[in-house]
């Protein structure tokens, strides 16, 4: 019997999962790897964290998945690579052999900022990051009214523009909060949305101000103690609580793992999701990056143009037939959501904004969720 390995319990994988396990031969063992059975859906979590939305709202449960499709769930993560052998050494040191490979292993937090991962958090991974975030939530209420607090998102990229949103949001919804909480987006660049067009970098910039969000630009992050977070020039800012969103990187076994990446350090594929160094491997989603490809978009926008390739492709490639081609488009789709019913859409150069947005999101983050067992 041959195996096929799923590398990591990404959106990709589970909508192959939850949509194509039925095309593959019955002698194809599938193997999906991966370290929790609860899966969070990035794209709700902004609705998280700002109280709209539960936690059986946005997060897909691998474990009935698996069920369904007659898929079995191993919990770990991938540790080392050896594609030559084909085989897979998870993190408690047990051996995987496989005959086909795909990864979907999203991107880990780089720990670059010394005293983040001891006095503050981190949102990568969203798993680790969600109980923090209740203790912090719980300590902020503890607070008396007389004592004011500052809590700081670092990173001016999507990520932390929403966070920022939605913490603000769920604040004015918390009814035990006494203590006034001034909220703080951080950067070291010059402006916010880097890789958005002007129109939505400035919207943001209205939205953040309309919040009552504190902008600090310019401000590169050096380190982090129990009350301040410093800057290598000695400047300085009190705060009671840290959010690190800063831009996440592959596994450190990617670099080790023999195939062939970018360099940024993503593995590269070609236009099948197939690693141009190894035919017998996959991989989709942020952890890979497609020649020609446009810029990076929203987690979901990717994970829907990339899963029916990928579906296709590992039935094609254990039935030896020629695969099908991944085009990517000349344009991504990006949403920044403010969790106050308004939602700012990019696709391209273009820009909307509107409840209207929000609205459609909703509904398209609904329709992806129903494709899954309810938690």
């Amino acid at each position: 019997m041959r195996t096929l390995l799923l590398a990591g319990g990404g959106l990709t994988h589970a909508l192959y999962l939850a949509n194509a396990r039925h095309l593959l031969p019955d002698d194809v063992r599938v193997v999906l790897l991966s370290p929790e059975r609860f899966v969070p859906f990035s794209g709700m979590l902004p609705g998280l964290i700002a109280g709209r939305l539960r936690f059986r709202d946005c997060h897909i449960d691998l474990g009935q998945l698996c069920r369904a499709t007659h898929t079995e769930l191993l919990f770990g993560r991938l540790a080392s690579l050896d594609p030559e052998q084909r085989q897979a050494r998870l993190d408690n040191g047990d051996l995987v052999d496989f005959d086909l490979l795909s990864i979907n292993t999203g991107l880990q937090a780089v720990d670059t900022i010394p005293g983040l991962a001891e006095y503050g958090m981190s949102t990568r991974p969203i798993s680790g990051f969600l109980p923090r975030w209740q203790e912090t939530l719980a300590r902020l209420c503890a607070r008396d009214r007389n004592n004011p607090a500052n809590l700081g998102i670092i990173g001016g990229n999507l990520e932390g523009v929403e966070m920022a949103l939605a913490i603000r949001q769920r604040l004015r919804r918390e009814e035990s909060l006494k203590a006034p909480v001034s909220v703080h987006l951080i950067h070291g660049g010059g402006k916010l949305l880097p890789e958005f067009p002007l129109a939505a970098q400035l919207r943001a910039a209205q939205l953040l101000q309309e919040r009552e969000i504190r902008v600090h630009p310019l401000f590169d992050v050096a380190r982090v103690d129990r009350e301040q977070i410093y800057t290598d020039r000695h400047q300085h800012l009190p705060m009671d609580a840290v959010i690190g969103c800063v831009s996440g990187q592959p596994g450190a076994w990617v670099s080790t793992s023999g195939l062939a990446l970018t360099d940024r350090g993503r593995i590269q594929v070609n236009s099948h999701l197939q690693a141009v160094s190894h035919p017998f491997v996959f991989a989709a989603g942020a952890v890979a990056s497609v020649a020609g490809g446009p810029g990076p978009g929203g987690v979901t926008d990717l994970a829907l143009r990339q899963a029916p390739v990928l579906a296709a492709n590992l039935a094609r490639a254990l039935a030896g037939e020629p695969l099908r081609r991944y085009r990517p488009g000349r344009r991504t789709l990006s949403i920044i959501t403010t969790s106050d019913d308004y939602a700012l859409a990019r696709y391209g150069n273009h820009v909307w904004g509107g409840r209207w947005v929000e609205r459609w999101k909703y509904r398209r983050d609904r329709k992806v969720m129903a494709n899954f067992p309810r938690v």
